[in-house]
């Protein structure tokens, strides 16, 4: 196996950006292509029909991405078999950034080299079914310089129970609210020039939002997570030379 990438943060959307223009072939009345930018797992564009569906993008002037997401999806399941990102300066003469075949409804996850446009455009083939999307990412990536520390778990899960007992302490019945998971993130050797430049800008801009995480883009790039920091305290000591980090990260699974 190739070595396993270091792990990336996505937080900067473009299609979240202000005076950014979205804008679809067919939406849903109740499910409208404004959800496709919205962080709350719960809202989700989606397709008024299952004919050819493109998402176009307007950024007024030209904004570089590297990163495509397409997180929480019925593609598979609607018979979509391929998404295929396109970029243009005049919203007439399209390129072709990047594409990715579709074989299941885990989440997509593609890296490229950074491209500039005014506007993106995410073309889905035709499916049997209405697409469905909860949250589509066209942005820049924020990449750890290092790996997390010794110990590293990138699939813990865990059962949020709600259990209920009788005045005596007997168990009278468990329910099962839902699964989560618990990422402990560890890093000892990060550089200040990195932190300034790169998370602190994040944690400023986007903290407490949540985000995506992927722990892995190469080897396993569905396994990327919309979590959120279960403590938003900003730490990053030095020690002595480089400054260190510890993160919990929270999220359905």
């Amino acid at each position: 196996m190739t070595q396993n990438a270091k792990p990336i943060i996505l937080w900067d959307n473009l299609l979240a950006r202000p005076g950014a223009v979205i804008t679809a072939t067919s939406s849903d009345p109740d499910h409208p292509v404004e959800y496709l930018a919205d962080w709350r797992e719960y809202l989700t564009w989606q397709a008024g029909s299952g004919s050819l569906q493109n998402i176009e993008l307007d950024l007024g002037s030209a904004q570089a991405a590297d990163t495509l997401a397409i997180y929480q999806h019925n593609l598979h399941s609607a018979g979509i078999t391929g998404v295929t990102l396109y970029g243009s300066d005049n919203g007439t003469d399209w390129t072709q950034v990047v594409e990715h075949p579709v074989d299941s409804d885990a989440p997509i996850l593609e890296t490229f080299n950074a491209a500039a446009y005014r506007y993106f455009k995410l073309a889905l083939a035709v499916g049997g079914e209405p697409a469905e999307i909860g949250l589509l990412f066209i942005g820049g990536r924020l990449q750890f310089p290092s790996w997390p520390a010794s110990g590293f778990d990138p699939n813990p899960e865990e059962q949020a129970l709600e259990r209920a007992r009788s005045e005596e302490g007997f168990l009278l019945g468990t329910v099962l609210k839902y699964e989560r998971r618990r990422i402990q993130l560890s890093f000892s050797h990060l550089s200040d020039s990195w932190v300034r430049e790169n998370l602190i800008p994040f944690w400023d801009a986007h903290i407490p939002r949540p985000f995506l995480f992927a722990w892995d883009c190469l080897n396993h790039p569905e396994e990327i997570y919309l979590v959120e920091i279960s403590e938003p305290k900003r730490e990053l000591p030095y020690n002595p030379v480089f400054r260190s980090l510890r993160l919990e990260l929270e999220g359905r699974v």
